[in-house]
């Protein structure tokens, strides 16, 4: 196998944008993939090189965070994922700058994902928008599309259960009890008929995916089950079990067509022995893999070396021994797209090329991470991968340099500044790459923004179907808009910019150091409806610095925040619009109120109705009270939800001038009222709550105000006319007094930095403490301990000074009974020497040879241990003769058995005869 030498392209995404490229989850139910501009781009095919896209599955965290610094994200690892089937491509416009080598790039499939807490995440690239499909709260172990119905993806989950959802709907089609005796960790579906193979350790099951039926089990007694799937025509089964055996049946009949035994692979035996515990304790994920085409079989389940059948000649074609894989396990192996190239993955998470039909090598993907499993696109242009030291993300990059290694590459960009991410590099080495790694020549090109809302509506031919004058008569009408499309129509009016990027930069930034408490200071019964508050305010104050003192801001976002629930987005440019336009002038003296404001609505109230205002001066209520009070919070402590409402439907149809005319409106409608009350503290509880009022008469007595009120008065001639904010980039607010803003910022800094400080020391100090108390117990503990241990070292030594001396009492007490034993042992086998001498010497005289011979082995006996070779013998000779003699006496006795058995048939015989001639004699 020729290995090329091979370069990490470090350059080659330099380009990408960390903040576009890069999705994270959290907690969304859908959202978009990429932002306009870098979509294009990626669906228009100029992003070719790197990593297309890195989907985080990590929401920010509930901890403490300082200043700057983001809080710690929760991250759950995913646990597979799958592209789906070939399906209708939309082909771009062609472009006379684009090479035939190069085609245009259009991924007309969707991927699925799945995590350990059981969500299923489907992305579609064509709409750019992902969503949630489902959450099993069971995490899943194999993932795959249907090839029949391609909006169903197939899921089987880690409680042996397999489950079925339709991705656009998001409903459950099926959920199967749990058949499989294992965790099931492969799924294959027939390409053309509604079939579907799940695979376990011990069996592999045959689904009917049209009734979600079980057909047929196949299993082995001998050997576990490694992996079953289809053929790409659709006429076989394959099946390879752990003893190396590869079984091909056919579908209908599954009558065996090929067979592949363990001895056609050479040293895969004892590789395989010597890698047992290796392979049990890997997680597998592919065995064998077959080409498109269906020519090449390819098989890495037993060792390291991947083994290359031609299904056409039934023969094995190669044996590629990887050396870089050499003590490693093949944990996953699958063919790119239509190509007889085949990506080869190690369990430590190195991923390889290699081409399978003329057994080289081709490149490696490379990058800041390892691979944990991957899955490559129909057509084999894209790899999605999870990577192995970090579960949680799952990145996409091209497969162009291993695809068309000698095709020249060319990298377009859109004219935006971008900063390259260092965790997002993810490169192609080949040796071919690295002929062509010349500087690419950039083209820049151009592209138009999305139009917004409001844009859309005004591009049409007829623009009178909706316009401000048509609503203002809708609204005068009806009184409201209706409360269906109050969103969009306040959406139309106040012309929202829809600056994603811009919302989005803020958003990043996390929760403003001042917003930390809020849920302290304000507790809202809906969490969500916090966490929208913090993020609103949050962007507001990062945006200008004035909003990080006012505290009257909630007051102001709160409405907004709870109508724009689920578009917080247009939620944000809606409140940053009002306070642009209706809040004009209001902190030119900040801290301090509008005086501007108040001074023009207290020359109204002395236009139309002297006698009041000059009531409220004999009792010294100022503008402050009666009309500072209700304006700063935009209204939402005078009004319940419903008037409010109805209120901002005519105070965003009208300039932002109008607003003064319903704030003099609505004190000359409590005229009377006003004019009882002498006491101050009841004119501020007036304005501070909610009255009784007609909001109806109120807005007619503004609208006839805003008509009769003389231009000099006119708070339209003060006040600048409706501007929306700026396409692209949000607006800078600055205006108020910025020494006095800035030195509030430095002195709440200050306060948070002392604060901070103030904790840590007490923090510190707390813990020296506890510290101190802790050594003050463990001197105390030790000293008694150490008491403690005195005295009982003191007791094991007389313990063991009194057990030394029973031990000596005791061994001399054994000392003396062992003599007195060996001396009484002694006595009598003197006194039975002596009874045995005596005893030979009485034998008679026939007898003596024998007694001389006894004698002297009884000496040979006393000099030395006796000779248990010789008694053997004599025993083994004494038994033989006994077997001989019992031998003997067994034959006399069957041969007089047998004598007796002849006398006692001639007897038979002789008295047969002798009755035979007794009967012929009668």
């Amino acid at each position: 196998m020729r290995t090329g030498d091979t370069l990490t392209d470090a350059g080659a995404v330099a380009s990408a944008s960390a903040a576009s490229r890069t999705l994270l989850l959290g907690d969304s139910r859908s959202g978009q993939i990429w932002r306009p501009l870098e979509w294009k781009k990626v669906m228009a095919g100029y992003t070719r090189r790197g990593t297309l896209l890195r989907i985080c599955n990590s929401s920010k965290g509930t901890g403490t965070e300082s200043r700057g610094v983001p809080a710690p994200l929760r991250s759950v690892p995913f646990a597979c994922v799958a592209f789906s089937r070939e399906m209708a491509a939309i082909p771009p416009e062609p472009e006379p700058q684009q090479s035939h080598a190069d085609p245009p790039a259009f991924y007309s499939y969707v991927l699925c994902a799945s995590d350990q807490r059981g969500h299923i995440f489907a992305a579609d690239f064509v709409q750019n928008r992902f969503w949630v499909v489902a959450r099993t709260g069971v995490a899943a172990t194999a993932i795959c599309f249907n090839a029949v119905r391609r909006r169903e993806v197939i899921v089987a989950l880690a409680d042996r259960s397999i489950q079925c959802y339709n991705i656009d709907n998001c409903q459950l089609i099926a959920k199967l009890p749990p058949m499989h005796m294992a965790t099931p960790h492969h799924i294959s579906v027939h390409p053309t008929r509604p079939l579907a193979i799940t695979t376990s350790n011990t069996e592999a099951i045959l689904w009917d995916t049209e009734d979600w039926e079980r057909k047929r089990v196949m299993t082995s007694p001998t050997a576990r089950v490694q992996q079953a799937s289809f053929s790409h025509d659709g006429v076989s089964i394959i099946a390879a079990f752990e003893d190396g055996s590869i079984f091909f049946w056919t579908i209908d009949t599954f009558s065996l067509q090929w067979k592949i035994t363990l001895d056609q692979m050479s040293d895969a035996a004892s590789d395989a022995e010597t890698n047992v515990a290796q392979l049990l304790a890997s997680n597998r994920l592919s065995y064998f893999a077959l080409s498109q085409n269906g020519e090449l079989f390819v098989y890495g389940g037993i060792s390291s070396t991947v083994y290359v059948w031609n299904m056409v000649e039934r023969r094995l074609l190669h044996e590629i021994l990887i050396p870089a894989f050499r003590e490693m396990i093949i944990v996953q192996i699958a063919f790119v797209g239509s190509s007889s190239i085949l990506a080869v993955l190690a369990n430590s998470g190195h991923l390889i090329f290699i081409d399978a039909a003329e057994a080289r090598y081709v490149g490696q993907l490379q990058g800041m991470h390892l691979f944990h499993s991957f899955s490559i696109s129909p057509e084999g242009s894209v790899l999605a991968s999870v990577l192995l030291d970090a579960k949680h993300i799952t990145s996409l990059v091209r497969l162009d340099p291993i695809m068309r290694p000698s095709a020249p590459m060319q990298e377009r960009d859109i004219t935006e500044p971008e900063t390259a991410p260092r965790d997002q590099a993810a490169n192609l080495t080949t040796h071919q790459f690295q002929r062509a790694s010349r500087r690419d020549k950039r083209v820049t090109v151009t592209a138009e923004q999305p139009k917004t809302f409001y844009e859309l509506i005004e591009s049409k031919q007829e623009t009178s179907l909706l316009n401000r004058q048509k609503l203002a008569r809708f609204l005068s009408h009806y009184g409201e808009y209706s409360p269906q499309y109050r969103t969009l129509v306040w959406r139309f009016l106040l012309k929202l910019p829809e600056n994603r990027a811009g919302y989005e930069a803020l958003l990043d930034q996390g929760v403003h150091p001042v917003f930390k408490d809020f849920r302290k200071r304000f507790p809202l019964r809906s969490d969500r409806a916090a966490k929208s508050m913090e993020r609103v305010l949050s962007c507001l104050a990062f945006w200008s610095p004035i909003f990080e003192n006012l505290e009257y801001l909630p007051s102001m976002v709160f409405p907004f925040v709870m109508l724009f629930s689920n578009d917080m987005f247009s939620g944000f440019e809606v409140a940053m619009t009002v306070i642009i336009n209706w809040c004009q002038k209001w902190w030119d003296y900040y801290p301090n109120p509008p005086i501007d404001c108040l001074d023009m609505t207290e020359d109204m109230i002395a236009y139309h109705d002297p006698e009041l205002l000059a009531h409220f001066v004999k009792y010294k209520v100022t503008s402050q009270v009666y009309a500072w009070s209700m304006m700063k919070t935009l209204f939402t402590e005078q009004f319940s939800r419903p008037d409010w409402l109805r209120l901002w439907d005519h105070l965003l149809t009208q300039p932002p001038s109008f607003m003064y005319h319903f704030v003099v409106a609505y004190i000359l409608a409590f005229r009377a009222a006003l004019l009882e009350t002498t006491k101050l503290s009841d004119f501020k509880y007036f304005f501070c709550r909610r009255n009784a009022s007609n909001l109806t008469r109120i807005l007619k007595e503004a609208y006839r105000l805003q008509s009769v009120t003389p231009t000099s008065l006119a708070p339209s001639t003060f006040l600048a006319p409706f501007t929306p904010c700026l396409r692209g980039e949000y607006p800078i607010f600055n205006k108020y007094p910025e020494f006095i803003v800035n030195y509030q910022s430095q002195m709440r800094d200050k306060i948070r930095s002392d604060e901070a400080e103030y904790v840590r020391k007490r923090r510190v100090a707390d813990e020296m403490a506890r510290l101190t108390e802790e050594l003050r117990r463990d001197k105390k503990a030790w000293e008694s301990a150490d008491w403690k241990m005195d005295q009982m070292i003191e007791r094991w030594w007389e313990q063991m000074m009194g057990e030394e001396d029973l031990r000596e009492q005791s061994k001399s007490k054994m000392d003396a009974l062992e003599k007195e034993k060996r001396i009484s042992a002694m006595q009598q086998i003197s006194d039975a020497r002596r009874a045995f001498v005596d005893q030979q010497a009485n034998t008679t005289e026939q007898h003596i040879s024998n007694i001389s011979r006894a004698v002297g082995r009884n000496r040979r006996t006393r000099d030395q241990a006796q000779n248990h070779e010789e008694l053997e013998r004599a025993f083994q000779a004494i038994e033989t003769e006994w077997l001989q003699r019992r031998d003997e006496m067994v034959r006399m006795r069957n041969e007089l058995s047998s004598l007796q058995q002849s006398h006692a048939q001639k007897l038979v015989d002789h008295s047969l005869d002798m009755g035979q001639a007794a009967g012929e004699a009668q």
